[in-house]
């Protein structure tokens, strides 16, 4: 495992690419964001080697699979809140909360461990604009709704369009993260009758099919 405190020459390389991979994004960031999502990605390596939170535990690799991957919906993301259901280790909600300090994060997250790295994480960057709530999506009854819902490694569409649907603004959209386009799974939503639009997302320094659903809320 690659030390960051310890490894300049391994930090400095990391934040070239970071800086690079953003830029190709055409994601505007400053340094401190820079600063954060160097941080985070030493402290899930170092998570990792005790409680599994990922299976990706390199950081070269973890730059392109991780964060380049999350950073990649960024440009889909509008409105003042955001909803992150099955966050894991806070992939998207967490990335998109560093590269967005005006965003309101929430993440839900049943698995108390990964649910306990994500506050960890957030209390270690400062980042006073995302929060972790440790239940189940369908337990989960916020106040007021989420313009965005975002899903990356969570079961599959209709149970996390069904299951989330108490948390959607009027007008508001789910975006579902996923590899391949899931043809099947898009029929559920046609019998929903929920509108959706298929965007394929070109993530930098990954060389796999990355694609992005975007599901409009009814009004």
């Amino acid at each position: 495992m690659n030390d960051l405190n310890t490894n300049t020459e391994l930090r400095e390389h990391l934040i070239t690419r970071l800086k690079a991979g953003l830029d190709t994004l055409d994601i505007s960031y400053g340094d401190e964001a820079i600063e954060k999502l160097i941080t985070f990605m030493s402290l899930l390596a170092e998570w990792n080697k005790t409680h599994n939170l990922t299976a990706v535990d390199d950081l070269e690799e973890m730059l392109s699979v991780h964060i380049f991957d999350c950073a990649s919906i960024r440009p889909y993301i509008k409105g003042a809140s955001l909803l992150d259901v099955g966050s894991g280790a806070g992939l998207p909600g967490m990335i998109l909360a560093i590269l967005s300090p005006a965003l309101s994060v929430t993440s839900v997250e049943t698995r108390n461990k990964k649910a306990q790295f994500q506050m960890y994480a957030a209390n270690q960057l400062q980042l006073e604009n995302f929060k972790v709530e440790n239940v189940r999506i369908e337990d989960f009854k916020p106040k007021e709704k989420f313009g965005v819902i975002t899903c990356r490694a969570f079961s599959s569409i209709e149970n996390f369009v069904t299951g989330s649907r108490q948390a959607i603004a009027p007008n508001g959209c789910w975006l579902a993260m996923k590899g391949v386009v899931p043809k099947e799974e898009l029929k559920v939503l046609k019998k929903l009758n929920l509108k959706f639009d298929t965007f394929a997302l070109k993530v930098p320094e990954l060389d796999a099919q990355r694609n992005l659903i975007v599901i409009s809320a009814p009004k």
